[in-house]
């Protein structure tokens, strides 16, 4: 039987590096040798854990990064930095929805409201950090074990990166070990090239497999995300018109942009444009600004943060307009029932709607409601909150969910219970940041995600509308983070308009 040799990596994304003590890790015992790999040095050794002691006891040095820019992680590279530069670009921003007539509605406007949002770096936090395992056969084949969410395409580039022809690759997808995005292809992002590589240079079946600190430093991120928006409104307190600026790029145009060749990028603005409402004078807008990190797809993809945008906006329209948020969605989806049915499901599974505040067992909550259309399937939540201590603590989130058609109604429900856990999540507490071009998390332990003491109650009530059947695994999160925020918005008086909520102490 052939001996399977583990490997552990020490990857940071500079691409010269020199390892001054090489010699000597390769003599600890275990150790059968060390690799340097494109932006990383790796450890082979006979098991995992003396692998890993391996690459924690080299000496490394890396390349310096460039000194300031957006071309790549420069050394002064942050978060805010790159917040900044996307609020105050310049551009002209390519049309992504037009309808009417924007300029004449806003210059006969009653009122005018304007208000930016944004949305931080995620990572996918999964709990079973990415392995790969590679193995070249007598018969000049490469099998390889890689968890993944495109076959076909991981088989070419692992040919590609082997020498290989496509049909000399064998590839075993295991079942995901959690996902949400985090297994497509995104280069350097994953580990089995890895694997490839060092399978071919040890002449032995190799498995990568990469710490937690590893894959929070290498995990591709879901974009931080930034959008501008107006809304006039007219002297009865409707909204006559709408129009937002998104300056970022989405993770659409990133991986598939040769194919789709659309210059404005629909991941970055779904959730903004073809939204539900009748409001008859729309102007949407994108503007491109490459991320220089590793950006990827994400549980409900644009729609994580743009649902959050748009329905907080919407929120923020009803009450400059003296109107109720709940009566407001009810009338500006005209002329379509299916989504009038599902705010009515979703009012009743809630006792009826109310915005509060208003006191239960003691504690002061309210009500935030919001509708979302994502991959075919529409969604309407109401989430009831309080503040205690600072902190936002959800009690209940109602989703009434109509995916057209359903199959396995048990399959769907508990779809959309971990999508509202893990929108929640992000809500609440997640957020990777940048300074000094270096990630500032490493682990749970610095990157905070939803605990059970968090978990609200979740109670979901399936509609079938007959429609073509859509999405289930993501519709149930995009519109949690804004019927939170909205809601935290009718109890305090305080419009959140950047997540997550745990960076804003708020009060009551």
């Amino acid at each position: 039987m052939t001996t399977r040799t583990a490997c552990c990596v020490l990857a940071v994304m500079r691409f010269r590096l020199v390892v001054a003590n090489e010699a000597a890790v390769a003599a600890m015992p275990g150790v059968h040798s060390v690799h340097k790999l494109p932006g990383a040095v790796a450890v082979a050794a006979d098991s995992w854990w003396r692998a890993r002691k391996a690459v924690e006891a080299l000496s490394v040095s890396w390349s310096a990064p460039a000194t300031t820019g957006f071309d790549t992680v420069a050394a002064d590279y942050a978060s805010d930095g790159l917040l900044a530069a996307l609020k105050s670009s310049t551009e002209a921003g390519l049309p992504a929805e037009t309808e009417g007539d924007a300029a004449a509605a806003f210059a006969k406007a009653a009122k005018v409201i304007e208000a930016d949002y944004d949305a931080p770096y995620l990572v996918h936090g999964q709990l079973e950090p990415p392995s790969s395992m590679a193995r070249f056969n007598p018969d000049g084949t490469l099998e390889l074990w890689a968890p993944n969410q495109m076959p076909e395409l991981f088989q070419s580039v692992a040919a590609q990166t082997a020498g290989l022809a496509p049909e000399k690759v064998i590839l075993h997808s295991p079942i995901l070990g959690g996902f949400f995005g985090r297994h497509f292809l995104y280069g350097s992002a994953n580990p089995f090239l890895q694997a490839i590589q060092l399978a071919k240079a040890t002449g032995r079946p190799v498995k990568v497999l990469w710490s937690r600190e590893e894959e929070f430093r290498m995990d591709a991120l879901r974009p931080l995300s930034f959008s501008r928006f107006r809304a006039a409104i007219g002297a009865d307190g409707r909204p006559t018109a709408i129009q937002a600026r998104t300056v970022g790029e989405g993770s659409l145009g990133r991986r598939f942009g040769a194919v789709f060749k659309d210059p404005v990028d629909s991941s970055a603005v779904e959730g903004i444009t073809e939204k539900l409402y009748a409001i008859p004078n729309r102007r949407m807008e994108y503007v491109k600004f490459p991320h220089p990190v590793t950006i990827a797809f994400w549980r409900s993809v644009g729609h994580s943060m743009n649902d959050f945008f748009y329905e907080g906006f919407l929120d923020e329209i009803a009450d400059a307009g003296g109107q109720d948020p709940f009566a407001l969605r009810m009338e500006l989806p005209k002329d379509k029932p299916r989504h009038a049915k599902l705010l009515e499901t979703v009012a009743a599974m809630s006792g009826g709607w109310k915005r509060g505040p208003y006191e239960v067992d003691g504690s002061r909550r309210a009500r935030g409601v919001s509708m979302a259309s994502p991959f075919g399937s529409e969604t309407a939540t109401i989430a009831e909150v309080s503040v205690q201590g600072g902190e936002t603590q959800v009690h209940n989130v109602w989703v009434a969910f109509d995916p057209g058609s359903i199959v396995n109604p048990a399959i769907v429900k508990s779809q959309v219970e971990s999508a509202v856990a893990l929108g929640l999540s992000a809500t609440l507490f997640e957020e990777l940041v940048y300074k000094d071009g270096v990630r500032q998390s490493h682990n749970f332990d610095d990157y905070p995600i939803l605990s059970r003491r968090s978990m609200p109650a979740v109670h979901v009530e399936i509609v079938e509308s007959g429609a073509p059947m859509g999405g289930v695994g993501e519709p149930g999160l995009p519109g949690v983070p804004p019927a939170v925020v909205n809601a935290v918005a009718a109890l305090t008086g305080l419009r959140i308009r950047s997540l997550p909520l745990a960076k804003n102490k708020i009060g009551v």
